[in-house]
């Protein structure tokens, strides 16, 4: 028998996003959104935290000409820094960007159940929070004010590091873009390591520590579209991203 339970949300708090910074920065690095994006709610059953970007600066997100530690909320997010009232009227591309999604761990994601507002049946964390921020799209679209610009939504985008996160957004019907990031283990030997190394062809490497003496480092190597790597990165490998997008 299906359990029927109220769809909370809520506004995330600036110490839950620091928090959340805070982990992803332990990881790989993230950007800093300083405080909650119009996009990041809390739900009764978990978080999801999405990024209104500008059109172009959400194309070369794709493509990873910028990368999501690049982000700048103050001059990418849709409308940032705009004044223009003349300009209001017209509708405004925006691509959003899912940046951080977490099922808090008392949901069942196999559990069938009913939440108000929902179909009946069977509905899974990461459905509910992509409908709650189509939601809040279609209601800020509704609103009648002067500082109001319309969103026209191009899409969604993820940036998948996880097998269940790759199998969740393929289920939602995001594909590969073509660009990843690999993250793998590397040892230096010289006195003083890179603080920094590019290359391309699957070999595009950045390296974050500058210390002298052998040290183990992490190294990212990015692969853009119609690229492939040159293979050798095997047991170092630590982690693997890829680029995935939805077209509305």
């Amino acid at each position: 028998m299906a359990t029927r339970r109220p769809l909370h949300t809520s506004r995330i708090s600036d110490d839950l996003l620091r928090t959340i910074y805070a982990s992803d920065q332990e990881i790989t690095g993230a950007v800093d959104l300083r405080a909650p994006p119009k996009l990041a709610r809390r739900l009764s059953l978990g978080i999801i935290i999405v990024l209104p970007l500008a059109k172009k600066y959400w194309e070369d997100l794709l493509v990873g000409k910028i990368k999501e530690v690049d982000i700048d909320a103050e001059e990418m997010f849709v409308d940032a820094g705009r004044r223009d009232l003349q300009q209001l009227q017209a509708p405004v591309e925006v691509g959003l960007h899912v940046f951080h999604i977490e099922r808090f761990a008392a949901w069942d994601a196999e559990e069938s159940m009913t939440v108000r507002g929902y179909e009946d049946g069977k509905m899974r964390f990461a459905d509910m929070a992509l409908e709650e921020v189509q939601r809040r799209v279609e209601a800020f679209n509704a609103e009648v004010g002067e500082r109001k610009r319309r969103w026209d939504v191009l899409g969604f985008s993820a940036l998948t590091a996880t097998p269940a996160g790759k199998k969740t957004f393929a289920r939602l019907g995001f594909v590969p873009t073509g660009y990843n990031e690999i993250f793998r283990l590397a040892e230096t030997s010289s006195l003083s390591s890179p603080a920094s190394a590019v290359r391309s062809g699957g070999d595009n490497t950045g390296r974050t520590q500058n210390n002298a003496g052998p040290q183990t480092i992490v190294e990212t190597v990015y692969i853009y579209p119609g690229e492939t790597h040159t293979g050798g990165l095997g047991p170092d490998v630590i982690s693997e991203s890829e680029m995935t997008v939805r077209y509305n």
